[in-house]
């Protein structure tokens, strides 16, 4: 059911405070919504409800502010890529799609220039953390605005990990390998996603990749998977892969939630997600875990590939204007923050002016992903996003790299070598 004028007044949703605010607002801000503009937004399910309650309040309070008409189109997160190309190839569909990751450089000729947008939010709330500006931008305009990042932390059990021999969580590799034989010996293993799960497979595996050094390409845009160290990567993830609980190779995003909920997995790479659900329905859980940064490797520096979450415009739209109106007003205060709050943790800012949000105070356990952003790279590192990059990230080609060797498939140097004939293949270099 579309949000309304009229029904946007009626909501229950809807406070007084927010209401004024947004009528305010709408006469200052710089973009005028064509007249009789209508909306649709697609977007992935929510894993947190009050996320997806706080979203669909400010958008009526948006069109009540505004007289635009907005539907709002809910799907499985897991099919927004093919949803975004299916659009831009027909040039018909949602007028927004608030997408994932590398997606929207996978359509940048087919979406409404945003520059105008990103500098204003800049000004007014920035600056962008680097890694938005990363992946909002191609060839020097803005083709996406990043509304959020989602920081992807080791959950772990607190006891277990005590019990298999660490009083606190090790920050290097060689100490996470050693804790994750502590933890099968104990028989509460960890388990780290080797199959198509699009946040967390690709999380953990970009992670592992650039830990030892190894990367897709250089600066310049050769290849450059296959090298010295991606096989150490390859080789250490040998070691890692029977410590881990049956199934990782299949794992999608939701397996290891399901898995750590039901206490048949001792340590994850996840969203918050998990402490979310945990302090509802298993309170024991929530008390016996806690959250840790990607551990160092031998690359000697810290590394993070984290969900990055931006919301594209397609050209094809009746209403450009109008789908910059709601952007820009979503990423205003008092909304955005309190979008922030409400996911508990789940939703990091990508505008610096942001960072202060209190609910990186409210709890120990929330407060190291408030800096998710600052620590994320990009997946096309350490070159800036591209086409191919997004192509290459699409394709799973360094998860299934990593599949290939645990699974025992193919050797490290094989699955590292065909890894790199893909990599040539999509960047079209010998």
């Amino acid at each position: 059911m579309p949000l309304t004028r009229r029904s946007a007044l009626q909501s229950a949703a809807l406070g007084t405070m927010l209401l004024d605010w947004a009528h305010a607002w709408a006469a200052e801000q710089p973009f005028t919504p064509e007249k009789g503009a209508s909306l649709q937004l697609l977007r992935g399910s929510t894993f947190l409800p009050a996320e997806g309650e706080a979203t669909a309040a400010n958008i009526a309070a948006f069109a009540a502010a505004t007289g635009v008409t907005v539907r709002i189109e809910n799907i499985n997160q897991d099919d927004l890529p093919s949803k975004t190309a299916l659009a831009a190839q027909v040039g018909s569909g949602p007028d927004i799609i608030w997408t994932q990751n590398t997606t929207a450089h996978l359509v940048a000729d087919k979406l409404v220039d945003l520059t105008d947008l990103a500098k204003h939010l800049g000004d007014k709330h920035g600056p962008w953390y680097q890694v938005c500006v990363d992946y909002g931008t191609q060839d020097g305009r803005w083709i996406c605005i990043p509304i959020f990042v989602v920081g992807s932390l080791l959950n772990y059990r607190t006891s277990w990990m005590r019990q298999a021999g660490f009083d606190s969580f090790p920050a290097t590799t060689d100490g996470l390998l050693k804790l994750c034989q502590g933890l099968r010996r104990i028989d509460h293993p960890a388990g780290f996603s080797f199959g198509h799960a699009v946040n967390d497979a690709n999380n953990f595996n970009y992670w592992l990749l650039w830990a030892f050094g190894g990367k897709v390409t250089d600066e310049t845009g050769a290849p450059a998977i296959e090298s010295p160290q991606t096989l150490a990567a390859l080789q250490y993830a040998q070691l890692l892969y029977p410590t881990l609980i049956n199934g990782v190779l299949s794992w999608m995003d939701i397996n290891n939630n399901r898995a750590f909920l039901a206490s048949e997995c001792s340590l994850t790479n996840n969203g918050i997600s998990i402490y979310t659900q945990a302090k509802k329905t298993a309170p024991d859980i929530a008390a016996d875990m806690d959250h840790a940064a990607m551990p160092i490797g031998p690359a000697g520096a810290p590394t993070a590939q984290n969900r990055v979450d931006p919301m594209v415009i397609f050209r094809y739209t009746k209403y450009p204007a109008a789908a910059k109106v709601l952007i820009n007003f979503l990423m205003e205060a008092p909304q955005y923050p309190t979008l922030i709050t409400k996911s508990a943790g789940f939703t990091t800012q990508s505008l610096k002016g942001f960072a202060d949000n209190p609910i990186w105070q409210s709890d120990p356990k929330i407060a190291p992903f408030g800096k998710a952003a600052q620590d994320t790279r990009s997946v096309s590192w350490p070159q800036t996003p591209n086409p191919a990059a997004a192509a290459v990230f699409a394709n799973f080609i360094v998860v299934d790299m990593f599949a290939a060797t645990v699974s025992g498939s193919m050797d490290p140097k094989r699955a590292m070598h065909r890894a790199q004939q893909q990599v040539q293949r999509i960047y079209k270099k010998p």
